[in-house]
């Protein structure tokens, strides 16, 4: 059950007298109903309010539920203090400042008077009548803001509220309770069902007064009122928890991808075989394939890299895996170059030529632009061969891609000419995709060839990258799956993949809270005090 619905039961369950036990020795509501209507007649006597109406009496068709022993039931009217009308228009002169609280000014969730708004007199409406005092409470009976409740926290010279509001004040009774039986989902319900008129609904005041009133005796609305309180705070808790979880939910689908691939090179997304050749025996068949190539002359001898720190090391790694320098296993570093765009005659021909906005994806197929061969020749654009690494050095720091075909590329592109018999390049940019890189540099933020040679790197067996980017491929369609599932319309599902739960009705939630039927997250604490709240009576 969420929070709001648990408060929801928790009212009802207080209005019911099922939230604490009763106790044989407090004082019967009936006595202090007495004592209520002797007080009225005193005030009635005394001139301080109007004597009323005589309200209906009560029938026993008219009764929801039935209510414990020493309860009582009666109509809300007899209960109250009505506040008193004051027409402004009449009695105040019209350049005189008042103190107004219109129909929108509560905040329903501190049940209090946000709002209150200095207004002269002539520019009020008719609707500025009620009187605000202390102590009294303020409640809403038009819709949109039906049930809106607030107490009135201070004094104030002039202090008017729009007749929206029926304002009054409990006589002899706990004004927290009657704040709860006001928030119960009975009197809601109630409420909702008596609604009249066509521009503003709103209930009446006859039938605000006439309303039924569970009465308890004012002991137990004591107790009840301070469990109340107690269950509250807690599911302020739980309110708090779902939010944190619904926030997680709502970056569900960006944090999924992201934790298969931190947890694909920690090592965590498949079993280590130890029957793989080691990530060491790789590396140094990696570095003699280098030296051979250096030898041969087909590229330069590099400037050593620097050995790894224990202090730089992020994460411990699997038995089997190694961590070296992204250089390590990177054969040849290719940069690139835009040929003049003044001269027509580098463009529009045969040879692809990437920038910064071909790399949308994974893989390089394709290219905006072309270049021809003297546009190659006559710029420092390189043409790189098909199965390299191109990454962002500049713009659009993080992209990387595999080229699927031969391509020349710009100067904020670099192409890593990498072992493809020793390394499985979706296992590069699996990794590449973890990384926050920081840009480096003046004008364009950027990182160095130096600071791309130096990143640590973790290198598991080149069965084992295998297998990693097999099992990652099939996540990564998993969360496309749950992403098209999250944004389909309810109506195109597979109606045989749908569970269809059976309603509940409205007075069932008392039941589904007594069966327990909550989150598994909420407190033990929760737990019990919910247990306490609906145990069946000794």
């Amino acid at each position: 059950m969420k929070a709001a619905e648990l408060r929801k039961s928790i009212l009802q369950a207080a209005v019911q007298g099922k939230l604490v036990p009763q106790d044989i020795h407090d004082e019967p509501a009936s006595v202090l109903l007495k004592r209520i209507r002797a007080e009225k007649e005193r005030l009635v006597k005394e001139g301080k309010i109007k004597k009323e109406k005589p309200l209906p009496p009560i029938s026993e068709d008219e009764t929801p539920y039935d209510l414990p022993e020493g309860w009582v039931w009666c109509r809300l009217g007899e209960l109250i203090q009505i506040a008193e009308n004051n027409n402004i228009h009449k009695n105040l002169p019209e350049n005189t400042l008042v103190n107004y609280v219109d129909i929108d000014a509560i905040d329903n969730k501190k049940y209090c008077i946000k709002d209150v708004k200095q207004i002269p007199v002539k520019s009020l409406s008719s609707r500025a009548r009620r009187v605000l005092q202390k102590g009294f409470i303020v409640y809403s009976l038009v819709r949109p803001y039906l049930n809106n409740i607030a107490v009135v926290e201070d004094e104030k010279e002039n202090y008017i509220g729009s007749t929206g509001f029926v304002v009054f004040k409990p006589i002899k009774i706990e004004i927290n309770y009657f704040i709860s039986f006001l928030l119960s989902p009975f009197v809601k319900t109630y409420y909702l069902s008596l609604l009249s008129g066509f521009n503003s609904p709103s209930v009446s005041q006859e039938d605000f007064l006439s309303t039924l009133f569970p009465l308890p005796p004012l002991a137990e609305q004591q107790r009840i009122v301070t469990k109340v309180n107690e269950l509250m705070a807690l599911c302020d808790e739980l309110e708090a928890a779902e939010q944190e979880l619904d926030a997680l939910e709502s970056r569900f689908e960006e944090y999924l991808p992201k934790s298969i691939l931190q947890a694909a090179v920690q090592g965590k997304l498949v079993p280590q075989d130890i029957h793989d050749e080691p990530a060491s025996v790789l590396l140094e068949r990696i570095r003699a394939e280098k030296a051979r190539l250096v030898k041969e002359g087909k590229i330069k001898k590099e400037k050593p890299l620097p050995p790894i720190s224990e202090d730089e090391i992020p994460y411990d790694l699997p038995e089997g895996w190694v961590w070296c320098r992204l250089g390590d296993i990177i054969i040849q570093n290719i940069g690139g170059g835009t040929p003049s765009k003044q001269n027509l005659a580098y463009w529009n021909g045969n040879i692809p030529w990437a920038s910064v906005k071909d790399l949308t994806g994974p893989i390089l197929d394709k290219t905006r632009d072309c270049i021809t061969e003297l546009g190659l020749e006559e710029s420092s654009s390189n043409l790189i061969p098909a199965n390299s690494i191109i990454v962002c050095t500049r713009m659009g720091l993080g992209k990387i891609a595999i080229n699927t075909i031969p391509v020349a590329i710009n100067q904020d592109l670099r192409a890593l000419i990498i072992s493809r018999m020793n390394i499985d390049l979706r296992y590069i940019i699996a990794y590449y995709k973890t990384l926050s890189i920081r840009g480096e540099g003046t004008t364009v933020k950027g990182i160095s060839i130096e600071e791309l040679h130096n990143m640590l790197f973790p290198l598991p067996p080149l069965a084992e990258q295998q297998r990693i980017v097999a099992k990652a491929n099939e996540l990564m369609a998993l969360c496309e799956e749950i992403k098209a599932v999250k944004t389909k319309p309810i109506e195109q599902r597979d109606t045989n993949k749908v569970i269809d739960f059976p309603a509940v009705k409205q007075d069932g939630q008392l039941q589904l809270a007594a069966r327990g039927e909550i989150s598994k997250k909420s407190s033990n604490e929760l737990m019990q005090a919910i247990d306490e709240m609906f145990a069946e009576d000794e």
